[in-house]
């Protein structure tokens, strides 16, 4: 098997590790087990923190490294097909976001292997108040909330008219293991939609008031639900759908479809 197909494989088994360990670190603050929230950088250091942590962040550096590099392939060589044309685009150079934003994730893996720790400052707040000092700082931030907001409506979007199974081999899945994959992906882009939009609102909140501190991250979000009525509950449900994501990209690196395959 050609090896970028292995990397994409190994990156969303990388991923899919990432967001159950979210999942359940949220699921742990639902229950009153955690006072915060966490994102990331909060799966990446507990993992570490594990016994033999080090080895496992090795495998998992590797893997969002594998994930990062299928990213940029996406971006460019277009095994999808999603082609030229506006929207095409538009998905493409999400992709490459994406890249670079697993190689960031990446590089934090990396680091705390080698011994540091990710920031505990808020860095989204860091890179908003940066922004809103600049010439169209707002506008910028304001777009990315938007970018947030609409990339989360999509999600939900794919769970409802089932357009994820797009990207399966459903040739090579048994019907048993496809409605379980069915319910696990339209449980997890759900809540993972729901959560992107919650960043993007904020982040248009943070153009619009001038405010770094209205700027929240994956933890912030799923910790604002936890304000909410029943907030507990959200989140409870929030934590299910992230692990229910990861499950989807466990399935992902399974039977999905690749340059080669």
């Amino acid at each position: 098997m050609p090896a970028i197909d292995k990397f994409a494989r190994a990156g969303y088994m990388a991923k899919g590790t990432v967001y159950i360990i979210i999942g359940a670190l949220a699921m742990m603050t639902a229950v009153g087990h955690r006072k915060e929230t966490s994102d990331t950088k909060g799966a990446i250091e507990t993992i570490g923190a594990q016994p033999l942590g080090g080895i496992l962040l090795l495998i998992l550096a590797v893997g969002l490294a594998g994930f990062s590099a299928w990213r940029f392939v996406q971006a460019f060589a277009d095994p999808d097909g999603e082609g030229g044309d506006v929207k095409g685009i538009l998905v493409r150079a999400s992709r490459f976001g994406g890249g670079i934003f697993y190689s960031v994730i990446t590089y934090q893996a990396a680091n705390t292997i080698l011994g540091g720790r990710p920031s505990s400052d808020n860095n989204e707040q860091t890179l908003t108040a940066v922004l809103l000092r600049q010439p169209l700082g707002a506008s910028l931030i304001a777009a990315a909330g938007l970018g947030f907001a609409i990339y989360g409506i999509i999600e939900m979007v794919k769970a409802i008219r089932n357009s994820f199974t797009d990207s399966f081999k459903l040739d090579k899945i048994q019907p048993a293991m496809y409605r379980y994959l069915a319910a696990t992906a339209k449980f997890g882009l759900c809540a993972r939609g729901v959560v992107f939009g919650l960043i993007g609102y904020f982040l248009v909140r943070t153009a619009v008031f001038s405010d770094p501190e209205e700027t929240k991250g994956m933890d912030d979000a799923l910790a604002e639900l936890a304000l909410q009525p029943y907030g507990r509950w959200l989140l409870g449900v929030a934590a299910f759908g992230f692990v229910a994501y990861g499950l989807y990209m466990f399935g992902l690196a399974r039977y999905r479809k690749t340059i080669y395959s």
